[in-house]
Order: C-alpha cells, then sequence, then structure tokens
C-alpha cells in the first residue's frame, strides 16, 4: 500500500495523538501512528521515523525480550534505571526496515528474526542480539561439562557399589543448576533427578549455589534420603560377601530340614527356593539363613555349631529389621515380611558376649512378646485377620497364594494366644473368622503334611479364646481339658495318613500339655485361696509331670508303667527335636520343672508328687516320705537337665542358659532343708503352709535357694511369674 494513502486515511489533518519520536521533538505537527508508516514530514527532511510506544512492545524490541526469559524478580529493581537506555537502543536498533520506500513506493512487510515470534521486525540483529548466540554456545558448553562430570561420577559410584561393603553411604544434598538464563526458545537437556545427585561423588559436582551445610540434623538424614535399597541399603548377604551361593542353599537345607517343623506356617515347595526367597523378600531370606547358621555344625557335634560368620549375618539382620521398622517401602508390605519377623520372635539371635561364653541368646519373654506384636501389627497392615479366610467360603476358587496366607494366619493367631497364656496377657487377635473355616482350609490341594497339626494347635488356641485365656471357674477348667483331649484324639487319628510329620508324638506332651498347664495356672493364679488345693492343682501337677515324662522316653510306655518305677533317660530322638526347638519349648520345660518344685516347697505336694491336702499338710514329715536322690520329682527334673545339655553345644544354645536353672532346682531338692525355713503354722487351720506372698526379694530368694530367683531372671523369664506362683497357696 503506497505510504501517502496511508496518511491521508490513517487521521485527518492536524496535529496527531500519536506523534513519532521526532514529530514531537519538533513541535509539528505527525501524519503517522504505525511502525510500518513513516509520517510525511521525515519522509521529506529523510530521516528515521520512530514512535515510543515501540519501546515497550516486546515485538519491536530485542532488548524486552532478553528481559522476559530471565527471572522478573532479579531484575525488578533494575526497571526504571535501564529505562532510558532501553529507549534509545529500541529507536536506534529495534526498527530497522528491510526496505524503505523514501521515494513513495510499497514497504515491504519485515522479515521474522531468528530470536522472535512471527510478527518480529528486525531481518539485523542488534548488538546484544548479536551476543545471544555466543551466550547460548557458551550454556551449552557448561551443560556438557557438566553431563561428562555427572557421568564419571556415576561410573566411580558404581565401581565402588561392587567393590567392598562400606558401613554408612554417603549422600549429601546437593542443589540443581538454573537453566532459565537461557532463551526460551532453547530446549536445554532433561535435568538430573535430586536422588541421582546425591548418590554422586559430592567433589565432582558443585551446585552453582554452594553446597548446603549438612551441619546438624540433616547429617543423620544424609543416609536414608534415597529410595534406592540396592545402593543405600543393601543387606544381601551373598551380594555383601558375607555367605556364597552354595552356603546359602546349604543353610536352607539345614533350615528346612530341622528347624522347619518346629514352626511349620512357610511353604516348603516355594520358600525352599533360595533364588526366589532372595528375589522376593530380603528380610525373610536373612531370618532364614541366620535361623539355620546357628546349626551349621551341629552334626559334627563341633563346640560352637555356628556358622564362621555368623555375626556379620545377625549384623545384616538388625540392619534389616530396623529399615522395615523404622523406613518400611511399599514393597515391605508383603506376607514374607510378616513371616520374617515371626521367625525373628521364636529364634532369636544370637550375640557375641564376654568372658568365657563366646554367645549368648538374646531370649527373653518381653523380647519375644515384643518381636510377635510387631508382626501382628504388620498383618493388621495387611488386613490379614480380615481378608485371608474370604477365598475359604468358596474352596474351588482357592490359589496357593490363599493357602500361604491363611497358614501363616493360623500360626500368627496361634502364637498370640500361646503366649498371651504365658505371660497372663491379653489376647489381640480374633481366631472365629479361621475358624469357620478350618475344613475347608484341610480339603485343599496345597495343604501340607504339618497342617493338621497346626490347626489342632489353632483348635486349642481358639477353646482359650472365649474365656479371655482367665478361666474364674474350676468347671472352665476341666471344660478346657475336655476340649484339648477331643482335639488330641482327633489328631492321633489322623496321623496315620500324615506319618511323615515327625513331630506327631512329641506334639501331644509339649504344646498340648502346655496349654492345660498354663490354663490351669491361670485359673490357680485368680482362684480363692481355698480352691488352689482342689482338683485344678491335681490336674495341673499331672499335666506338669507329663511333659517331663516325655523327655525320657517313647509315649508308648507311658501307659503301661508307673511313672515312679521307670529308669528316667533322655530319649534321644526327643533330644534331637530339643536341639532345634523354638526359644518358647525351653520355657515350657523349665517351667513345668519349676512349677513342681515350688509346689513342693510350698508342702502342697511330697517328692512323688502326691497332691497334700490341707489338713495332711500339718501331718506329714517334711521330706521325710521319700529319699530325695530317688524321688519322682528329683528324676524329672534331672532328666530335664540332662536333656538340655545333650541338646545343646557348651556355648551359644539357649539350652545352656537353662540347664544351670534346672541343676539349681535337683540341688535345692536335694539338700531338703528348705521347707522348714519358711513354714508357719496358719492359726485357723493348724496347716502347716508356705507364705511367701509378703516376703522381701532377700527372703524369698533365701527361701528358693542355689541362687534360683537369679537363675531365673538370667534365663530371660519374665519376674512378674514369680508372684503370680508365689502366692499364698
Amino acid at each position: 500500500m503506497p505510504s501517502h494513502h496511508s496518511v491521508s486515511t490513517a487521521l485527518p489533518a492536524g496535529r496527531t495523538g500519536h506523534a513519532c519520536a521526532q514529530c514531537r521533538h519538533r513541535k509539528q505537527k505527525c501524519g503517522g501512528f504505525t511502525y510500518d508508516i513513516k509520517c510525511r514530514p521525515c519522509t521529506n527532511r529523510k530521516v528515521k521515523c520512530s514512535f515510543q510506544e515501540e519501546v515497550k512492545d516486546l515485538r519491536y524490541n530485542p532488548y524486552l525480550r532478553l528481559r522476559s526469559s530471565r527471572s522478573p524478580s532479579s531484575h525488578a529493581d533494575r526497571a526504571t534505571d535501564d529505562n532510558d537506555s532501553l529507549h534509545a537502543s529500541a529507536s536506534s536498533a529495534a526498527l530497522v526496515p528491510a526496505l524503505t520506500a523514501f521515494d513513495g513506493r510499497d514497504v515491504q512487510p519485515p522479515l521474522p528474526g531468528p530470536l522472535s515470534g512471527p510478527l518480529s521486525s528486525v531481518p539485523h540483529g542488534s548488538p546484544a542480539e548479536e551476543g545471544l548466540p555466543k551466550q547460548i554456545d557458551s550454556l551449552k558448553s557448561r551443560v556438557a561439562d557438566l553431563e561428562r562430570k555427572l557421568v564419571g561420577s556415576q561410573r566411580d559410584h558404581t565401581n565402588y557399589m561392587h567393590g567392598p561393603p562400606r558401613s554408612q553411604p554417603e549422600a549429601p544434598f546437593m542443589h540443581h543448576f538454573e537453566s532459565g538464563t537461557t532463551h526460551q526458545s532453547y530446549r536445554s537437556p532433561p535435568i538430573v533427578s535430586l536422588g541421582s545427585l546425591s548418590h554422586s561423588n559430592p567433589h565432582s559436582l558443585s551446585s552453582p549455589q554452594g553446597a548446603v551445610n549438612t551441619d546438624g540434623p540433616l547429617k543423620a538424614l544424609n543416609s536414608i534420603q534415597t529410595d534406592d535399597p540396592v545402593e543405600s541399603e543393601m543387606h544381601d548377604p551373598i551380594a555383601r560377601s558375607v555367605l556364597t551361593e552354595g552356603e546359602a542353599h546349604v543353610i536352607f537345607r539345614l533350615y528346612f530340614s530341622n528347624c522347619h517343623p518346629n514352626a511349620p506356617f512357610l511353604d516348603v515347595d516355594l520358600d525352599t527356593d533360595v533364588d526366589r526367597v532372595r528375589s522376593s523378600s530380603i528380610i525373610l531370606f536373612i531370618a532364614i539363613l541366620s535361623i539355620g547358621a546357628r546349626f551349621w555344625s551341629a552334626s559334627s557335634r563341633t563346640p560352637c555349631w555356628l556358622h564362621p560368620r555368623y555375626t556379620e549375618l545377625v549384623r545384616l539382620l538388625d540392619a534389616e529389621v530396623m529399615r522395615v521398622t523404622l523406613r518400611p517401602r511399599h514393597d515391605d508390605q508383603k506376607l514374607e515380611t510378616v513371616q520374617a519377623l515371626m521367625l525373628c520372635a521364636h529364634w532369636m539371635p544370637f550375640d557375641a558376649a564376654g568372658g568365657q561364653e563366646r554367645y549368648r541368646s538374646r531370649f527373653s519373654e518381653a523380647g519375644a512378646w515384643q518381636c510377635l506384636g510387631l508382626a501382628i501389627r504388620w498383618a493388621t497392615s495387611l488386613a490379614l485377620e480380615r481378608s485371608c479366610h474370604i477365598s475359604f467360603l468358596c474352596p474351588e476358587t482357592v490359589t496357593r497364594e490363599d493357602v500361604r496366607r491363611f497358614r501363616t494366619m493360623l500360626y500368627l493367631v496361634e502364637s498370640d494366644h500361646y503366649l498371651a497364656l504365658s505371660a497372663r496377657r491379653p489376647s489381640y487377635l480374633n481366631p472365629k473368622p479361621l475358624h469357620d473355616v478350618l475344613t475347608n482350609f484341610l480339603r485343599c490341594k496345597d495343604v501340607q503334611s504339618t497342617d493338621i497339626r497346626l490347626t489342632s494347635l489353632f483348635q486349642v488356641a481358639y477353646g482359650a479364646h472365649f474365656t479371655g485365656c482367665r478361666p474364674t471357674t474350676i468347671e472352665s477348667v476341666e471344660a478346657f481339658d475336655k476340649d484339648v483331649q477331643l482335639i488330641e484324639r482327633h489328631f492321633t487319628s489322623s496321623q496315620g495318613d500324615l506319618s511323615t510329620d515327625g513331630f506327631g508324638q512329641h506334639f501331644p506332651f509339649t504344646s498340648l500339655r502346655w496349654y492345660r498347664l498354663s490354663y490351669a495356672c491361670a485359673f490357680l493364679d485368680a482362684a480363692d485361696p481355698t480352691q488352689r488345693t482342689g482338683k485344678a492343682f491335681t490336674w495341673a501337677i499331672e499335666w506338669a509331670s507329663q511333659i517331663l515324662i516325655h523327655l525320657s522316653r517313647p509315649t508308648s510306655t507311658m501307659v503301661n508303667n508307673s511313672p515312679t518305677q521307670l529308669q528316667l533317660e533322655p530319649d534321644p530322638s526327643v533330644v534331637d527335636i530339643m536341639s532345634f526347638a523354638i526359644d518358647h519349648y525351653f520355657v515350657v520345660i523349665a517351667y513345668a520343672a519349676f512349677f513342681l518344685v515350688n509346689s513342693w516347697l510350698s508342702n502342697l505336694m511330697d517328692l512323688n508328687l502326691r497332691p497334700h491336702s490341707r489338713q495332711q499338710s500339718n501331718e506329714v514329715p517334711l521330706g521325710g516320705e521319700a529319699e530325695p536322690s530317688t524321688s519322682l520329682l528329683f528324676r524329672l527334673v534331672d532328666v530335664a537337665a540332662r536333656t538340655f545339655e545333650a541338646a545343646s553345644p557348651p556355648e551359644g544354645h539357649l539350652a545352656r542358659r537353662y540347664a544351670p536353672l534346672l541343676r539349681g532346682m535337683t540341688g535345692l531338692i536335694l539338700s531338703g532343708n528348705m521347707q522348714a525355713q519358711a513354714h508357719g503354722t496358719n492359726g485357723d487351720t493348724g496347716a502347716t503352709m508356705t507364705d511367701t506372698s509378703n516376703l522381701p526379694p532377700e527372703q524369698l530368694q533365701s527361701h528358693l535357694g542355689e541362687d534360683l530367683w537369679e537363675m531365673w531372671q538370667q534365663a530371660g523369664l519374665e519376674p512378674m511369674i514369680w508372684s503370680n506362683l508365689l502366692d499364698d497357696l
């Protein structure tokens, strides 16, 4: 379009409201008002024509385009100072047309500039624009240099991770560099994540803003800021060169052939696969290894059965349990985590000890209670107690994973009630939903040979659940005993088809008798003193003695012979079972022996386990009814002590800690004179009784003799049991 038509049609004659800078300076009339039409005065004078509005327009001012690509906050304070210089630069450099028609010809449209949008009118860059490519090239060179350094640091980190393990990872916090200083049309490479930068060498990549000061609480976070388990928390004993793959396979074989029958809640077909367990759950992998490594040299009968690197293996187990407890990941939400914690509660590790003992078991009833409670918490988080039985409502749809979940929950519920009775605490898990589908579980194709024994034990726990493990009447004890008899009878009749369960004969005389004894003692603990010498007490003596008698011979000879005529020697098959037993098995035997010894000390029975009535207790001569060394009580406690000594190496094993406790009881029986020190006459009945409820600790310790109080505490048993049993009977 010709320029004079533009001038004539744009504004009427007169002074325009959009005068160019030149006409405003000369205070004369101006006929133009857009950037591509020049006013006639400037055209006639052959001078450059520019408008003030163009200075503030990003389309025509390259300086404003450069400033807009930077952070507004970083340059806000300089906007006012640079305003005048920008005006001058824009009027002289930003608006040079490609072809100016000073002779009245058409003005050609501007060509798009290299750094502007489609409306740009800058065919030739100004000096500032000419510097932009150099800045971009400089930024590109810097980014490339940073990438080379980062790749080198990651390669060093990878080589280091495959080298010897370190005790604590170094991972300082780093900041990302700012890429916003480049022009908006330049596409920067992807920025490396903070997690990747935190793994690199802190000296190989420095932040433009400087390293963060990690003094104080941030130092504690450096070792846990990453989510990569391989790099920051690698507890795999094979990857850490603690064990070889061959040693792991042998340890798995030792565990499943010797230890698993004691707590049969794992799947013998799936969990015996070392590679599968290792890839699915490191904590379960280490838990199995730490148990099997306890019996590395058991067949050779060496002084210490532990694996040579057992201490390092336990250190990895502790680290993994601490991680799962304090820093759990989403991948830990699985059944294997619950199973691993249950294993830790049943076979607590050994620690290095000073003095004559090189190793000592960590077991304590409080520790087992809390570790099992952690497993219950994880099972609750997975909703196992509310969901594992649902699939068994339709047995035809049950999968192998459903069976694994149900079997694990069966054992966890039973263990909860087992410890609740032992520690006189309330149980937590409700067994009723699982009990309703128990028959469907036993009909599944994936049932194991040990599942009948496990379900029988669960049924006993189910029977104890209704009274809250706290019976209040003798009839409750009698009813519970009847339930256990029916369960035992059904289990014995079912053993013919599944004779591969080696615990079939040992089971009734340990777990079932222990449930009966615990249930009766819970009643005696809360009952009136007049009821503590009746039928419930007689039953408790019988069940405690049966646990100890079973240690001496096969159960088939028990019915035909009187216990007082038997020669009690440790049974080799039972010794073999006790060598690999869970920790609480030793509590069962020690408690049964202590219950009998304390009942004799309280003058409630004689040395041949015959209960005294309250009238007879004043007439029976103390210790004179039988020779202590040939009495049934002495022989039962003695065979228990010898079983413990035969079932364990000289050091480390938990049975080795309980043997002195039983030996102290036999010494107390042989002395035969400790009763008289604590006997008093009851004025109402004339009965001579042992009142230990109000004795101070030092007199009670003297009453028990042979430092029995101290040995009981050293054995890891709860002191509260003493107050329960040593009440005024």
